[in-house]
């Protein structure tokens, strides 16, 4: 469709495309959603990736409609892309709503999970952010407050640097 657009000067959409294309990226969202608010932990997925590429595609297209008046864009092509960008953008609200009330849940249970971090530090000797979060099954961010909590009470040190940083005791020599 792209090289249509910049050979023919036409953006042709077949019949019927757009209503399952919005249908998708609003199964995708959700999913990732409830995933979210369930608490299952998510795929890794790139879909926002997507969502930029397929903006940078549209502002490009619109840039060479706005200069040259002969190539012709569908009239649905801008309320999809409106569509899919409230799409995104819900789906990136809910996130900051998930996580501001994640953070106050998480802040009440500081103590009981610094515990449960002593505890594996005392099984393991060591342990690093990736093995908190998997561990008390959070978020990566969550794992490095608990961390820094631990790390502030000097009941547990880092050593290390960047993605090489591990947590011990600390009277650990």
């Amino acid at each position: 469709m792209a090289a249509e657009f910049v050979l023919r000067g036409a953006f042709i959409l077949p019949a019927g495309l757009m209503p399952i294309y919005i249908a998708l990226t609003g199964a995708y969202a959700a999913d990732k959603e409830i995933r979210r608010w369930a608490g299952t932990p998510e795929p890794p997925r790139k879909g926002s990736v997507f969502v930029y590429l397929w903006l940078l595609f549209y502002l490009v297209a619109f840039l060479i409609r706005a200069f040259r008046p002969e190539f012709a864009l569908p009239e649905e092509l801008g309320r999809v892309v409106l569509q899919v960008l409230g799409i995104f953008f819900g789906s990136r609200a809910s996130k900051y709503v998930w996580e501001a009330r994640g953070r106050t849940v998480a802040e009440a249970e500081l103590p009981e999970r610094g515990e449960r971090v002593l505890e594996l530090i005392r099984t393991r000797g060591r342990i690093t952010n990736r093995e908190v979060a998997d561990a008390l099954q959070v978020s990566p961010a969550s794992a490095k407050r608990i961390l820094a909590d631990l790390s502030a009470r000097v009941q547990i040190q880092a050593k290390g640097v960047g993605r090489g940083t591990f947590y011990t005791h600390s009277d650990d020599p």
